[in-house]
């Protein structure tokens, strides 16, 4: 799965404001994987005391369920 190809710009926005560089390239399911366990560690390194868990959490939702839809391919 090229995630370049398959995410729109927004998508590739976030992931690339949560620290994941992703590159024009084929993934495998193990690097699906990774960068699915990189976003959920962004999103609950911060705090949950002034909701930004919670917006990070809505925001980071949509390219959650792809990384993971993508690994059943």
């Amino acid at each position: 799965m090229n995630l370049v190809k398959e995410l729109n710009k927004n998508k590739l926005k976030l992931l690339e404001d949560a620290g994941i560089n992703i590159k024009d390239k084929e993934y495998s399911k193990e690097e699906l994987r990774e960068c699915e366990v990189q976003v959920e560690e962004f999103v609950m390194n911060h705090s949950t005391k002034n909701g930004d868990v919670s917006k990070l959490s809505n925001q980071y939702m949509d390219i959650l369920n792809d990384l993971i839809s993508y690994q059943s391919l």
